[in-house]
C-alpha cells in the first residue's frame, strides 16, 4: 500500500512573550531570593540580640549571687569562716561542723553510739543545750514537708520525762541528724518530730525510740557506760484501722484535720472498690510513708463502737489542737468538746474532741505546758 504524502506547515511560530522575558523572570527569582536570605538573616540576628541580653542577665545576677554569698559569709563568727575542728554549732545541739556535714554527707552512716563505748565528750555540750537564742546557721533548713518544734521545747520535755538519767552527750548524738536551723532568725534552733529519728535506735542493749511526734511516749537509752536498759514505757500499739461509709467524705476530713498535727496522707488505694474482688479503697495517715499510724477502710457497713471508745492524737502545741478542732467543724464533724485545758487529767492537758462524719470520736491534747511553748510567730 502506499504511503501518504507528509504535508508541512510552511506557518511560522511566533511567541506571545515580550524579548528579554527569560532573563527578567531569572532577576526577579534573584531578587526574591535574596530578599528571603536577608529576611533570615535578620531573625537570626533578633533571636541572638535576645539570647545575648539574657545571657547578660544571668551573669549579672550570678555575681549578685556571689556576692550576697560572700557578705554573708563575712557575718559569719571567725571559727565558721576557719572551719576548725573544734568549732562547735552553738545551738541546743551541742554540734561541731564536722558533724554537720557528716550528716549532710551521709545521714544514714551516722556512728551510733554502743552500749559499752563511751561518747567522746564535749566540753561546750551543757552550755550550748542553755543557749536557747542561737539558730545554727550551719544546721539544714527545714524541709516544707516537715514537722518540727523548737530545740528549747524539746530538750524541756525529754528532760521533763528522762528517768533513765539520759546525759547530754548522748542525747545530742542521738537527736543530732534531726536538727535544723531556725526557721525565724531569733527564735532558736529546731528539732525534726519525724520518727525517723527514733530508726537509728536500734543499737542492742540501747532502747532508743525517740519520736518527737509522740512525746509523751518517749523511751530513753541508758548512758552508754551502762548495760542495763532502763525506759519509760514502749509504745506497742503500730497503728490503728478503722471503716467508713463515704471515702471522698472521709478523705477530705481526715486530710485536713491532721494536717495541724504533723500527719499527712500518705497512702490512697485509688478512687474505685469492687466488693466483688475484696477490693476496698483505702487511706492512710502518718508522718510519712513507712509510719502509717491511720488506716481508713471503705465499708458500707461500717459501723463506730459505742461510748467509751475514742482516738486520741498527740499535738505538738495547743494551736494546733485549736486547730485541729476548728478543721474538723469546718470538714464536716461535730463538736465534742472545743479546745481548753482538761485539769481532772492534768494541769496541762490541753485537748479539744470531736466526732467525724461517720461517728468516730477524736482527741487532739498537748500536753506541753504554755510557758515552754514558742511564739506564735515563729510557729512554721
Amino acid at each position: 500500500m502506499p504511503r501518504q504524502p507528509t504535508f508541512q506547515s510552511s506557518i511560522t511560530k511566533f511567541s506571545a512573550k515580550p524579548p528579554g522575558h527569560d532573563a527578567a523572570r531569572q532577576r526577579e527569582n534573584q531578587r526574591r531570593h535574596r530578599a528571603r536570605v536577608k529576611g533570615r538573616i535578620c531573625d537570626l540576628e533578633a533571636t541572638l540580640a535576645s539570647t545575648q541580653s539574657k545571657l547578660d542577665d544571668a551573669l549579672k545576677q550570678i555575681e549578685e549571687l556571689h556576692a550576697e554569698i560572700s557578705r554573708l559569709r563575712a557575718l559569719q563568727p571567725p571559727t565558721l569562716q576557719a572551719n576548725e575542728t573544734s568549732s562547735l554549732i552553738t545551738c541546743h545541739a551541742g554540734v561541731d561542723s564536722s558533724d554537720i556535714q557528716e550528716s549532710l554527707n551521709d545521714i544514714d552512716d551516722v556512728p551510733e553510739p554502743m552500749p559499752d563505748s563511751p561518747m567522746p565528750a564535749s566540753p561546750q555540750s551543757t552550755a550550748a543545750i542553755e543557749d536557747s537564742n542561737n539558730d545554727g546557721p550551719l544546721l539544714p533548713p527545714t524541709h516544707p514537708d516537715e514537722s518540727t518544734i523548737t530545740c528549747r521545747d524539746a530538750y524541756a520535755i525529754i528532760m521533763d520525762r528522762n528517768t533513765s538519767d539520759l546525759d547530754s552527750e548522748t542525747m545530742n548524738q542521738w537527736l543530732k541528724p534531726g536538727f535544723r536551723r531556725a526557721a525565724v532568725p531569733g527564735s532558736g534552733c529546731r528539732i525534726e518530730t519525724h520518727p525517723a529519728i527514733g530508726q537509728r535506735a536500734e543499737a542492742p542493749g540501747v532502747g532508743l525510740n525517740i519520736n518527737l511526734q509522740n512525746l509523751p511516749r518517749v523511751i530513753f537509752p541508758v548512758a552508754p557506760h551502762t548495760t542495763t536498759t532502763r525506759m519509760t514505757h514502749f509504745n506497742h500499739l503500730g497503728h490503728i484501722s478503722i471503716g467508713v461509709r463515704d471515702y471522698v467524705v472521709s478523705r477530705a476530713f481526715y486530710t485536713a484535720v491532721l494536717a495541724p498535727l504533723g500527719l499527712r496522707l500518705v497512702y490512697d488505694s485509688g478512687p474505685v472498690s469492687d466488693p466483688s474482688t475484696g477490693k476496698v479503697r483505702t487511706l492512710g495517715y502518718g508522718p510519712d510513708e513507712e509510719h502509717e499510724l491511720l488506716n481508713i477502710f471503705e465499708h458500707q457497713d461500717a459501723a463506730t463502737p459505742g461510748p467509751g471508745f475514742h482516738i486520741a492524737f498527740n499535738a505538738p502545741t495547743r494551736q494546733a489542737v485549736v486547730d485541729f478542732h476548728a478543721k474538723a467543724i469546718e470538714f464536716g464533724g461535730t463538736d465534742n468538746g472545743t479546745p481548753g485545758v482538761r485539769e481532772h487529767y492534768g494541769r496541762n492537758y490541753f485537748a479539744a474532741f470531736v466526732v467525724d462524719p461517720d461517728g468516730w470520736r477524736l482527741e487532739a491534747v498537748c500536753k506541753v505546758p504554755l510557758e515552754q511553748e514558742e511564739p506564735s510567730e515563729t510557729r512554721r
